[in-house]
Order: C-alpha cells, then sequence, then structure tokens
C-alpha cells in the first residue's frame, strides 16, 4: 500500500515537473527573436538549408580533385592464361602436360592527359568555390530586403497603433461632445468611419507583418513556431551619409565588379575548366598503352618476362568526345559574354536607382517625424480650443498620416536600392557597402 502511494506521488510529480518545463519552453518559445541586419545574415549563412546544401556540392568537386591526383586513373588487371597438351597418341614415352601464363597489366597514359585532367578539377573546384559565394551573395540581398521590409511595417504598424488611438480618443470625445450637443450626428459618425478605418489598417499591416516575418524567417532557417522581430531604426539607416557622396563613376564600379562579383569569376572558371576538358578529350585520342610484368610455365621450363598492349585507335577516336567537349567551350564562352553583359547593366540600373532613391529621402532630412509629431500635437490642441472642426481634424490627421507613410517608403526604398547596389558591386566595391 504505501509503495503504492509513493509511486502515484511520483508521477504526480513528475507531471507537474514536465507541466512546468513545458510551459517554460512556450514561453521561450513565444518571446520574439529580435535580430538587428548582421545578426540576421550570420543566421542566414549558417542556417540556411539551401546555402547548406549547396555548400555539399564542395565535396564533389574536391572528390574530383582528389581522383585526378592519382598516378594511375585506371586497376592494374591480371591475365591468366592456361592451356592442356595430350600427347597419348604420339610416342609411347610421351606424357601430358599443362602450361600456364600469368601477366600484371597496368594502364598508362602517355599523352599528357594526367595533366589537362589535374587542371580541369582544380578549375571545377575553383568554379565550385566561387558558385557558392555567388549564392552567399544572393543570399545576404535576400536577407537584406526581408529585413527591411518587415522593419518597415513594424514601423507602419507602431505608427498605426498611435494612430488609432488617436481616433479611438477623439471618437469617445466625441460621444461625450455629442451628448451635450455640440457636435452633429454627421461628425460623430464621421469620427466612428475614421475609427473604423484605422483598426482595418492596422490589421492589414498585421497580416504584412506575419508575412514578412514569415519570410525572413524561412532565410534565416528558424522554425515556423519561431516569433521573429527587426531592430533598428528605418528612418536613421537611411541617412544620406551612409554611402559616399558623390559616388565613384559607372565606369569604375563595373570594373570593380567585374573583378569581385562571384558569378563573374565562376564563368571564367567554367571556361577554363571546359578548355581543360576539350584538350583532355583531344588527349585520348591517342590509346593508351598497358604494360606490365609476366610469368609463363610452358612444359618444364619457367619463363618469366614483360607483357605489353597496344589498342589500334581503327573506329573509335574519340570525335564524339571531342565534338561535345568543344561545343561545352563554345556555350561557356557565350555566358561568359552574357554574364560580362549582365554585370555591367546591373551595376548602371543600380547606379542609377540608388541615385533616385537617394533624391527621394534626401527631401525628408532628418527630424522629419520630429516635424510630424509636433504638427500632429498642434493640431489636437487646435482641435481641443474648438479651432477646428472634426472633420477638418480628421483631414489633418490623414494628411499625416500619409506624410509619414511616404517617409517610411521612402527610408524602405533607399536602402532597397542600397541592398541592391551592395550586392551588385559583391560587398566589395565601396567601404561602406557591407554595412
Amino acid at each position: 500500500m504505501i509503495q503504492k502511494r509513493w509511486a502515484l506521488f511520483a508521477l504526480v510529480w513528475t507531471v507537474l515537473l514536465v507541466g512546468q518545463i513545458t510551459q517554460g519552453a512556450a514561453e521561450e518559445t513565444d518571446a520574439p527573436l529580435r535580430v538587428n541586419l548582421p545578426t540576421a545574415l550570420g543566421l542566414a549563412l549558417q542556417g540556411n538549408p539551401d546555402m547548406q546544401a549547396k555548400r555539399h556540392a564542395l565535396g564533389l568537386a574536391e572528390g574530383r580533385v582528389q581522383q585526378s591526383e592519382l598516378v594511375f586513373q585506371e586497376n592494374p588487371r591480371v591475365s591468366i592464361e592456361a592451356d592442356y597438351r595430350n600427347r597419348r597418341f604420339r610416342a609411347p614415352t610421351g606424357r601430358s602436360t599443362a602450361d600456364a601464363a600469368v601477366s600484371v597489366l597496368q594502364e598508362i597514359e602517355i599523352a599528357g592527359q594526367a595533366a589537362h585532367r589535374r587542371q580541369a578539377a582544380a578549375s571545377h573546384l575553383s568554379y565550385t568555390e566561387w558558385v557558392i559565394a555567388d549564392a552567399e551573395r544572393l543570399l545576404r540581398l535576400e536577407v537584406m530586403r526581408a529585413f527591411y521590409e518587415l522593419l518597415a511595417i513594424q514601423e507602419r504598424i507602431q505608427a498605426r497603433q498611435g494612430s488609432l488611438e488617436t481616433r479611438e480618443t477623439l471618437f469617445q470625445a466625441g460621444r461625450e461632445r455629442y451628448v451635450q450637443e455640440d457636435i452633429s450626428v454627421l461628425e460623430l459618425s464621421a469620427l466612428r468611419l475614421d475609427t473604423d478605418e484605422a483598426r482595418a489598417r492596422l490589421l492589414a499591416d498585421e497580416q504584412e507583418r506575419v508575412l514578412a516575418e514569415k519570410q525572413l524567417g524561412l532565410l534565416l532557417g528558424l522554425g515556423v513556431e519561431q516569433p521573429l522581430a527587426a531592430l533598428g531604426d528605418l528612418f536613421a539607416a537611411s541617412r544620406p551619409a551612409a554611402l559616399p557622396d558623390p559616388l565613384p563613376s559607372q565606369a569604375a564600379l563595373i570594373a570593380c565588379a567585374l573583378e569581385h562579383r562571384p558569378d563573374y569569376q565562376a564563368a571564367r572558371r567554367k571556361v577554363e575548366t571546359r578548355e581543360a576538358e576539350l584538350r583532355l578529350a583531344r588527349a585520348n585520342r591517342l590509346p593508351n598503352i598497358a604494360l606490365g610484368p609476366m610469368y609463363k610455365l610452358d612444359n618444364e621450363d619457367q619463363v618469366v618476362g614483360g607483357a605489353l598492349t597496344i589498342p589500334l585507335p581503327l573506329f573509335n577516336r574519340q570525335t564524339h568526345e571531342i565534338t561535345a567537349a568543344t561545343a561545352k567551350v563554345e556555350m561557356a564562352r557565350q555566358e561568359l559574354t552574357s554574364r560580362t553583359l549582365s554585370v555591367r547593366h546591373e551595376v548602371a540600373a543600380a547606379y542609377a536607382r540608388l541615385q533616385l532613391a537617394r533624391q527621394q529621402r534626401a527631401a525628408y532630412g532628418t527630424d522629419y517625424f520630429d516635424a510630424l509629431a509636433r504638427t500632429g500635437e498642434l493640431t489636437r490642441r487646435a482641435y481641443a480650443a474648438g479651432e477646428l472642426s472634426s472633420v477638418e481634424l480628421s483631414a489633418a490627421l490623414e494628411r499625416l498620416g500619409q506624410s509619414r507613410s511616404r517617409a517610411v517608403n521612402a527610408a524602405l526604398t533607399v536602402l532597397q536600392a542600397r541592398a541592391t547596389f551592395a550586392a551588385r558591386l559583391a560587398f566589395r566595391c565601396l567601404d561602406t557597402s557591407h554595412e
């Protein structure tokens, strides 16, 4: 009986303990993960599943290098020959014998194939490294865009919440004034409609925030249940001083991009790989020989020697392999030309977009939000003093909200343009482009 009570007590204690642990884990899960931009970039480069999968391709290229460094590409072959001589119908003293021969043959490349193979493998390894670097470049750009988008939506929600609180306060005051017959039913209805519209806008922004949060979480490799919040001041981060003014010339930026862009360097390495593969295919027209020792038992004699095998290239002269390798070289060269043109156009387009975005952002200065806050406070005081009607107040608050929204959009535009510009330059060609 006592043992049953102790068992029941242990079971209850275990259930309570598990419940406390589960509750603590739930509380930790419900807490949003607050990240700034550098932290988000670090998490994405380490935890993004697609990025991790691309890095495994490096193992394939390294295996190709290891294979190319082998002294012999083919394993040795053992050849065994045996025969039986039946002398039963010869002289009475004759006797039957068995002969055997064993040879070990190793294929040897004689046309320099090893050097071409090693060069092709090394170029392919470099190509794979540049491809991974380009994937990291594009991932950083996606994370920056998603981070700025989430940050902008968070600032919009904060402004919407303040606007909704103001609308609700005004509507409550309007109801009191309506009871006192200070305002008409039309003015009260206008205040109610403005409040409902502010609440609807807030809910719409909340939906956009959820989508932006999940998009950023996907890029960071986080779980679906992990809430996420972006840290930073969007308007302050978009200040004009973040990049040198004036920017370097387009020609200098394009030259720097061609030097550092991973996709352009990958295209160059691909051409080198294809050219080495073409040289290897041409070298394979000369067949490899097989050479090795030989031991033979001939009747009662033991013979030691060597064996040499020379294929005759009468039918297969590697025509198909050479033609295919030539076509791949031309394709790689055309891809390099296309990539060069793309880099030039992308840098030029990002350059122009950034210049326009900076002009748009410069119109708002550095204390625009403070000016809006002061204007809003003066507007509310004028309404409280009876200098403005409810309709005029609603129109004034609507203009203030639109002005703030345009300023946030201008800040988001310049940050998105700056991120794109930095990515087009491989985050290397400006001193502050990586920040």
